[in-house]
């Protein structure tokens, strides 16, 4: 018999500290593989606000832990939820600490970089709107959505460098 694994708000709340701080580690470490100020600095900037996101759920975690007492247990999501998230989580978003060498030693240029940037903020885009949807907590609920747009500008910012790359290297081939 498998074990079930059940998400509850809290349990959201921990997963997306770890995301964004899975997410700072990998915006930092692309950035210091790659040569070039301007994409150093797009990248570095994508860390300092992964990292200013981790901190809002830290704040948001601390204050629903300390009324844990109060929460109404009877929500926990349903298996088939729970395992979606959870596998979600598992083979998305940004790579584990495991992962993350092996990621960044096959990034080769600037292009490989944003392309993993962009996926990883496409899976929290879903992430975070699956979240909104099964929250039970309004605090968590408005979390995830200033974050989910803030996600969002990340990836237009990312596409938009991407097809400015993309672009430059189409002259320099005419």
């Amino acid at each position: 018999m498998s074990e079930r694994f059940f998400f509850n708000d809290l349990e959201a709340l921990k997963i997306a500290m770890d995301i964004e701080r899975r997410g700072e580690k990998f915006y930092t470490a692309a950035a210091n593989k790659l040569d070039g100020d301007e994409i150093k600095k797009i990248l570095m900037d994508l860390a300092a606000q992964e990292k200013e996101h981790e901190k809002t759920f830290k704040v948001l975690y601390r204050e629903a832990a300390s009324q844990e007492d109060k929460f109404d247990d009877t929500y926990l999501f349903n298996p088939e939820v729970s395992a979606y998230l959870s596998a979600m989580v598992e083979t998305a978003v940004f790579p584990s600490d495991e992962e993350l060498d092996g990621i960044i030693r096959n990034i080769n240029d600037a292009e490989d970089a944003l392309m993993l940037g962009i996926q990883a903020e496409k899976d929290s885009i879903l992430f975070y709107t699956e979240m909104i949807i099964y929250s039970k907590l309004v605090e968590a609920k408005d979390a995830f959505r200033k974050l989910l747009n803030e996600e969002k500008k990340h990836l237009i910012d990312l596409q938009k460098k991407l097809q400015e790359i993309r672009g430059n290297q189409k002259k320099k081939t005419r």
